[in-house]
């Protein structure tokens, strides 16, 4: 027998791995259900028993396939049946799945195998840590399903966590669903919470699956409760969550959420909740659906909620087409809040814009408007307009009738209701050149036949504007001067005519390192008076001054305005910040009316923080608004955070108010660490409020607990979803 030494051992290694990947394609051409290319080294040594048609590897050991890398200590390869066996820190890659343990027994044929003792890194996009996961096997399947046995989760890094999910066994379809059966909360080795079996949506219905977990606790208008939700699964198409409530005040409370997907007719989704006894029976409804087929897509959102005799609803649907020459879209919206002064609005519109020729295009739009409530409304709005434009010209004829959307909004008084343009033509240039020269230019004239409401006037009007566009200049490298304008005309068919002319200047000029000032000058000349209310100018002359210093430690601010034309200035704003140190911050900002040299509000801050040796922070600001006029301070604001020792934390924040002799908002918080959790007491002396909660520190923004009035809560749903970073 031959004495193998290290240096014979190290050779074998490498002729081996080099002679195995030339003949692993025609050894698997036997007994293996189908061809696979299959690349095995070894760094330390290995050697290949030609009779039974085993390679055995060790020591750094890699086996590559076309999408599965596997490493490992030691390695054993039936050729024959394309089994593996690899131990001692064993890494499973599979596309973007990474898996680690201790013994694999895989199928390269087959794409299956068993994992044992495994464990797993999962990064959360916003978890300020990352999340442990073992599990004693998982079961690896050639469609891709991972089957997770006897699986452990948590984000506590010690050997044995102060908390975990324990699951008796998950099973992924990628891209499809998750089984997960018996999930048990643990706290220490205290079980908490307990689900049986659940049949989980994956991917873009992550929100229907976190809406699973439980809620049980006390409000003050719900009573004690017990909140429920059992998902089924029928299909990929069609699955949903029936949602079963119960409530000590209200009683009992019961719906559906079904969700559904159909090749041709769309997705969508349906729900509805009853509480048919208490006081108020309570109903709400939802009803989404999206369709598209080729250039066509639909959207329709609608919810209805009611309670007694109040109601609201919100309907919208929009129809659009799409192609390389027309975009058109059909839409409406319906709005009603019955009980409140808001009642009823409703829109519905089309619109169509298509591209006849090149530089010609086409636009159609319509709609019709209308409100009811405190008071009534009615807007019919079109637009047919045909517009041309090649190189910096445009050319356009319109036909149009505007309603003021300011009518829409509650106590406006709008000048004008509405106007119509029967017809308008106009022309614009921009940017024109001259000799290869881009003019800052813009160029317009509009002349058409206008009707307004409620002034009843209809004139015909003829008007022209050339407009400098903004440019900026530099004389220094200190000084920056922008400035623009620009002077218009109307002419009116029964005499009478309006100029324009309008400027615009800026100035900012550095006067030091840290100091600038800043002045802009704004004059707007108005010469006739148009009979029309839509395009009625009044004149403008007015300057705005503000100067500045910044520093590291200082910066100082201070602007106002004046009118020359009332004569009148605008508020003295101050504000200043001083940094002393790093942990040391004042501020104060005031305003100061020039016009009758009295000083308004004065909003003074003081506010220290500093980290101690364990990187917590000590926190204490102290701020308020003191109203000069009224000799008294309109409220205090006041809030210090400490940390106590090595693990705790006490706090309190509170807005006083002296002039009403009572606190707006107070609240006592005390906080524990325990390595990776932290839990939470508060008290709000000002609603009477209690409440508790336990953060898991690796999801800060992620806890769970209870509220003397809004109750117990198990996790948000919103919250999850920004944690793991799924768009709403």
């Amino acid at each position: 027998m031959l004495k193998k030494g290290p240096t014979l051992m190290r050779r074998t290694g490498l002729i081996l791995a080099m002679v195995l990947i030339l003949v692993c394609g025609s050894a698997l051409n036997g007994s293996a259900a189908e061809e696979v290319s299959v690349r095995i080294s070894a760094a330390r040594s290995g050697w290949y028993d030609a009779v039974q048609k085993l390679f055995v590897g060790e020591g750094d050991v890699q086996i590559a396939t076309e999408d599965t890398l596997i490493t490992g200590d030691y390695v054993e390869w039936s050729i024959d049946t394309g089994e593996l066996v690899v131990s001692g820190n064993v890494v499973l890659k599979q596309s973007e799945n990474e898996l680690a343990g201790e013994y694999l027994f895989y199928s390269v044929n087959r794409g299956e195998g068993e994992f044992l003792d495994v464990s797993a890194l999962v990064e959360a996009p916003k978890a300020e840590g990352p999340i442990f996961l073992r599990s004693e096997t998982v079961v690896i399947s050639r469609d891709g399903t991972y089957r997770l046995l006897n699986g452990r989760i948590t984000t506590c890094d010690l050997e044995k966590p102060h908390y975990y999910l324990a699951v008796k066994e998950l099973e992924l379809f990628p891209n499809d669903k998750l089984i997960v059966r018996n999930v048990t909360y643990y706290e220490g080795s205290i079980p908490l919470f307990y689900w049986p079996y659940l049949i989980l949506p994956v991917g873009e219905n992550i929100a229907d699956m976190l809406s699973l977990l439980p809620v049980v606790g006390y409000s003050n208008n719900e009573g004690f409760y017990v909140k429920t939700n059992f998902d089924y699964y029928l299909n990929e198409n069609h699955y949903g969550v029936v949602h079963l409530d119960l409530y000590s005040k209200l009683g009992v409370g019961y719906g559906f959420t079904h969700n559904y997907s159909h090749s041709w007719l769309g997705k969508g989704k349906l729900r509805a909740f009853h509480i048919p006894f208490g006081d108020q029976g309570k109903f709400s409804a939802n009803f989404n659906h999206e369709w598209s087929q080729g250039p066509w897509r639909f959207v329709t959102t609608n919810a209805l909620d009611t309670a007694g005799n109040d109601r609201k609803a919100d309907l919208r649907s929009r129809l659009t087409l799409t192609t390389a020459s027309v975009s058109a879209s059909l839409n409406g919206t319906y709005q009603e809040n019955l009980g409140s002064s808001t009642g009823k609005a409703w829109e519905y519109g089309a619109s169509w814009r298509q591209q006849l020729a090149e530089g010609l295009r086409l636009t159609l739009n319509g709609s019709v408007t209308g409100k009811e409530g405190s008071k009534s409304l009615r807007m019919l709005d079109y637009l047919a307009e045909t517009t041309y434009t090649k190189g910096s010209h445009t050319l356009a004829l319109a036909v149009e009738q505007k309603y003021n959307p300011d009518l829409l909004e509650e106590g406006a008084q709008p000048t004008w209701s509405s106007l119509n343009r029967m017809p308008e033509l106009s022309w614009r240039l921009t940017n024109p050149r001259l000799s290869r020269r881009v003019l800052p230019i813009q160029l317009e004239l509009k002349g058409g036949h206008y009707h307004e409401f409620p002034s009843d006037v209809a004139d015909w009007r003829l008007g022209g504007t050339a407009a400098l566009l903004t440019r900026t200049w530099r004389p220094t490298q200190t000084t920056t001067i922008s400035y623009g304008g620009e002077a218009a005309s109307a002419w009116y068919g029964e005499g009478g005519n309006q100029s324009v002319l309008t400027g615009r200047l800026n100035l900012t000029q550095q006067l030091g390192s840290r100091l600038r000032l800043t002045a802009r000058y704004n004059e707007q000349l108005v010469f006739g008076e148009s009979p029309f209310r839509f395009d009625k100018k009044s004149p403008v002359r007015s300057v705005n001054l503000s100067l500045s210093h910044t520093s590291s430690a200082l910066s100082l601010s201070a602007s106002t305005s004046y009118n020359f034309l009332t004569e009148k200035y605008g508020t003295l704003a101050l504000q200043g910040t001083w940094r002393p140190t790093a942990n040391l911050k004042l501020s104060l900002s005031a305003g100061y009316d020039l016009n009758t040299d009295k000083w308004g509000r004065i909003v003074p801050k003081f506010e220290y923080s500093a980290k101690d040796g364990q990187e917590r922070t000590k926190t204490f600001r102290l701020g308020g608004k003191y109203d000069v006029g009224a000799g008294q301070w309109e409220e205090v604001e006041v809030q210090v955070k400490s940390p106590v020792g090595e693990t705790w934390t006490i706090g309190y924040d509170a807005v006083y108010e002296p002039k009403q002799e009572d606190f707006r908002s107070g609240q006592i918080r005390i906080d524990k660490e325990f390595h990776c959790r932290s839990i939470t007491l508060a008290y709000d002396h000002v609603k009477g409020n209690v409440a508790f909660s336990v953060t898991i520190n690796a999801f800060p923004t992620l806890p769970f607990g209870w509220d003397s009035d809004k109750g117990v809560s198990l996790f948000d749903v919103d919250d999850v979803l920004d944690l793991i970073g799924v768009e709403k």
